[in-house]
């Protein structure tokens, strides 16, 4: 059962694709106060071996004035965590990101996008916006009285018709949601769960071609992760 649900999600997101290929990168900031970068299905699964491009690619925290730096990381292999991992705490409203091409997978280039927006998420759509990343695809989450808003994103503009997964700090999948016109979706209280929250998105773009070495690949599909944490829970 658990196999179908992973194959499902990403057949959604891209065509003819494997359960293998139910894996994306995620970065957070543990309890501890260090930076956490790993490989799995959800925000919860961390015992996946890093695949090289991930194992190297660069993250950065982001200043408010939208400036990067780029955090140190080492590798990890705890009975809790295969991953990398920073030796130095970080202020836990620290906003990371980073980006990497993870290959080629039937004809199209794979991009991994992941973000942790630390502290309390912005009440208004222009604060969400005013503190977003760089990233093509990104997300703005805003606090609501019932939740939160999700508006995504593709350079600039809003992508309608995506579809959007909540995950809890457990793993659990506790919604997906299509983006309206406006490429917003709406998460409920009950939906968002205490602790550590993730969201997944993927967007594939049929014109994009291009080669990676002598491979060539004539779509790109665009994946982000998001974590952030409950924000009834920042604002106690």
């Amino acid at each position: 059962m658990k196999c179908l649900r992973l194959f499902l999600l990403l057949a959604s997101l891209l065509a003819s694709a494997s359960p293998a290929y139910a894996h994306f990168p995620w970065v957070t900031i543990s309890d501890e106060g260090k930076v956490t970068y790993f490989f799995g299905e959800n925000p919860a699964d961390r015992m996946y071996k890093l695949p090289g491009p991930i194992a190297k690619c660069d993250v950065y925290a982001v200043t408010v004035k939208g400036a990067k730096q780029t955090v140190t990381l080492h590798g990890v292999e705890t009975d809790q965590l295969i991953g990398r991992q920073s030796s130095d705490r970080v202020d836990p409203a620290t906003t990371l990101q980073s980006q990497v091409t993870f290959g080629i997978y039937h004809g199209s280039r794979l991009e991994y996008y992941t973000v942790h927006v630390g502290g309390k998420l912005p009440t208004s759509k222009d604060d969400a916006a005013n503190s977003a990343t760089d990233q093509d695809l990104k997300t703005l989450l805003v606090d609501t009285d019932k939740g939160i808003d999700t508006y995504v994103l593709w350079k600039g503009k809003p992508l309608a018709d995506a579809d959007v997964h909540l995950f809890c700090e457990e793993g659990h999948e506790e919604a997906t949601a299509k983006t309206d016109q406006d490429g917003k979706v709406s998460f409920t209280d009950k939906e968002v769960e205490e602790g550590l929250n993730g969201i997944m998105v993927g967007h594939t773009v049929k014109d994009e071609s291009g080669s990676i070495g002598d491979q060539k690949y004539d779509s790109a599909s665009h994946y982000l992760t998001v974590t952030f944490h409950d924000p009834e829970e920042t604002t106690k």
